[in-house]
């Protein structure tokens, strides 16, 4: 049995900066992907990196973050988070991101959504490219132990204490076990149900299936730019570069640059259909969207620099996730209780950082900054832990290779699962939509746990365990259906309108009862946790009235 002081989930921003900390704490360390190694996965963190360059403090960073958040942001969180900006991108570029410059030889600062400031740096349209590549690099150069083609089954824990993972390999077909004293879930969220694309969302799923009340999960980032009809999404650089979003009688959709992007989502929404983008007055398009440029001709035959490009909002993020403390620990219940050796960052994670919007940049920032919190501190908790539970681990695997097994040998023509995934797409996509409305999510609650049980007898083409990309699409989507259930649950508990969750039957922001995050547990039961003001237990910044 293999046995790791720490077992980094995932291979985002997030992941590669937790196991860069890990090892640099002289942790013994490994990265875990379900995906190939060398390739991420999963979709970008966003095309920027918010820092206060050229403020004299970051106090209107922190402020925009939590007003872009509709004050459900930690505040503490928020405060420690945009204060770390600096330090992250001096970093990057010291490890070899080359950012954009301006006429001082710094990076250059934009204005973009959710920002009153210009504190927006990247390298164009290969920032989430760049950063992954030379988080990479820093991995192969430390000589890190990385492991592919491997999706995670299930937590194996003993009382409230993480032991270990149960995994199947599918380039060795077969069921393993890793014993590990710490592990850091920082996989993606499962924001791909939304669009009909590959789901994602594992390491939430086998948080919430060993008792982790799950945080937040009614919020959802959206992005105003995706091409309509397609999954293809534009970045958001576009629109602090000279860009503009149009309604279909010609006027400007965007009257507020503060809006963050799910706002302006949203105001798009009350336009109706027929939005567009002009991206024919761009500044250096040519340059630094030149990828994006040709993707757009590729895909859709349309040219950025002469054509209007019909866009729609749609997904890009999932806010909730594991609720996390500033070290990265999974809460479990309450504040200050930990399940013991359990961290999570990125995209797995609910920082407290975004509250119920996400502010441009602030994403890969979370992602950074979580990641490093996470691993420094497991890195320097391992060395003093444990190992144990050897038999617990042992049976864990023998049961989920029984299950597995019981299952490849079931040769029935039941559910597909092109099928189930295209009707929790339209589940989704219909009632999780951005404007919601509680008779819906109540009918929605029935349909998708239908479809969780459908996706639970998906049949199976392949019988074999190894390379068996049937069976991971399956138990991906199992996973999928269940987040979704936990999110319209959450969705339908929280009677309010607040930044990414619009109920038409509570239109307002309600303070008196939900200035509080959400919890939801893998039934479906709802409860609440409060705020994390400041370390003084009072508001940094006051919510406007």
């Amino acid at each position: 049995m293999e046995s790791w002081d720490v077992i980094v989930v995932g291979s985002g921003p997030a992941a590669f900066r937790a196991v860069l900390a890990a090892d640099d704490a002289g942790a013994r360390t490994m990265l875990l992907s379900e995906h190939g190694i060398g390739s991420s996965g999963i979709a970008s963190s966003g095309d920027a990196l918010a820092a206060s360059l050229k403020e004299s403090s970051t106090k209107g960073h922190r402020d925009d973050t939590i007003r872009a958040g509709d004050w459900l942001s930690d505040q503490d969180i928020a405060s420690s988070r945009t204060a770390a900006a600096g330090s992250v991108l001096a970093e990057l570029e010291r490890w070899g991101v080359i950012f954009r410059r301006d006429a001082e030889g710094l990076p250059r600062s934009f204005a973009g959504p959710g920002h009153g400031s210009s504190r927006i740096s990247g390298c164009g349209d290969a920032t989430a490219r760049e950063v992954l590549q030379v988080l990479d690099d820093r991995c192969l150069r430390a000589n890190i132990h990385r492991r592919g083609d491997c999706l995670p089954l299930e937590l194996v824990v003993e009382g409230d204490t993480v032991r270990g993972l149960v995994i199947l390999d599918i380039a060795q077909g077969r069921v393993d076990v890793l014993q590990a004293k710490a592990i850091i879930i920082a996989d993606s969220g499962f924001e791909g149900a939304w669009n009909g694309e590959q789901t994602g969302g594992t390491g939430q799923a086998l948080a919430a299936a060993s008792g982790i009340a799950l945080r937040d999960m009614e919020f959802q980032a959206w992005t105003p730019l995706t091409i309509s009809g397609t999954n293809l999404s534009l970045p958001l650089g576009l629109l602090a570069n000279g860009a503009r979003i149009m309604s279909a009688a010609g006027g400007n959709i965007i009257s507020e640059t503060t809006l963050s992007p799910t706002a302006i989502a949203q105001a798009m929404a009350v336009a109706g259909e027929g939005c567009v983008l002009d991206a024919r007055e761009m500044r250096d398009s040519d340059v630094w969207y030149a990828n994006t440029s040709a993707l757009l001709l590729q895909r859709t035959g349309l040219d950025m620099s002469n054509d209007m490009i019909p866009v729609e909002p749609s997904v890009s993020a999932i806010i909730g996730g594991i609720p996390i403390d500033e070290h990265g620990r999974a809460m479990h219940g309450e504040w200050g209780n930990w399940m013991t050796g359990l961290y999570a960052a990125g995209d797995a994670a609910c920082s407290g950082m975004h509250g119920a919007s996400i502010a441009w940049g602030n994403r890969l920032l979370d992602d950074l900054v979580g990641g490093l919190d996470a691993g420094r501190h497991a890195g320097g908790w391992a060395l003093s832990a444990t190992t144990g539970a050897v038999q617990k681990l042992e049976d864990s695997r023998d049961s989920i290779q029984n299950r597995l097994d019981a299952r490849l040998m079931e040769d029935t023509e039941s559910f597909r699962t092109g099928l189930i995934r295209s009707a929790l797409h339209s589940e989704l996509s219909t009632t999780m939509s951005l404007n919601r409305d509680g008779e819906a999510l109540e009918a929605s609650l029935e349909n998708i746990a239908q479809l969780s049980s459908q996706a639970a007898e998906a049949s199976l083409d392949d019988h074999s365990l190894l390379m068996n990309t049937n069976l991971l699409e399956a138990l991906r989507l199992e996973s999928a259906c269940k987040l979704a259930h936990m999110a319209v649950s959450s969705a339908l508990n929280r009677t309010e309108s607040r930044g990414g969750h619009s109920r038409t039957d509570h239109p307002e922001r309600d303070d008196e009862n939900w200035m509080k995050h959400s919890l939801v547990f893998s039934s479906g039961d709802c409860g609440t946790l409060p705020l994390r003001m400041s370390s003084s237990g009072t508001w940094i910044l006051a919510p406007e009235v």
